[in-house]
């Protein structure tokens, strides 16, 4: 029989596996989503980590800025917050165009636009024991690396 932990390290392992690249966000906003958009998002990654969010691009083109919204339903998995990380290629939201306050959104700058500097999340960690680590674009979780491709 499967333990509920280890098939929500298959469900977490699986949802993660969409390309991404290695590439922190600069700035962070916590607590904060845009009150309004210039574009749709380019990529929408459901049950992953903030910390991935943070960390990771997730488009071809050059990415600006993520927002991470947390799906409390994770909340005691390792690794948490997870959420839904919504990937934009756009012009990034000033910070006057942050209005809208919400204690479980969290956004990520690939510019100076965000209150606080660098991603603002801690390393990723792995959603198996929470040891950190980070996540090639093949999905393959690197323990102890910060280096991944």
């Amino acid at each position: 029989m499967v333990s509920t932990n280890s098939l929500l390290y298959v469900l977490l392992s699986a949802a993660s596996l969409a390309a991404a690249t290695l590439d922190p966000a600069t700035t962070n906003t916590k607590g904060k989503c845009p009150g309004k958009y210039n574009c749709s998002a380019t990529k929408v990654s459901k049950a992953i980590q903030a910390a991935e969010c943070s960390h990771n691009t997730r488009t071809s083109k050059t990415q600006t800025f993520a927002v991470f919204v947390t799906d409390h339903q994770y909340d005691s998995s390792h690794g948490a917050p997870y959420g839904t990380c919504s990937a934009y290629t756009c012009t990034a939201p000033t910070s006057s165009e942050m209005t809208d306050s919400d204690s479980d959104c969290w956004t990520f700058f690939w510019n100076d636009n965000g209150e606080s500097s660098g991603s603002g999340t801690g390393c990723i960690k792995s959603p198996n024991d929470g040891s950190c680590g980070c996540e090639n674009s093949d999905g393959v979780f690197v323990y102890g690396s910060s280096s991944c491709s």
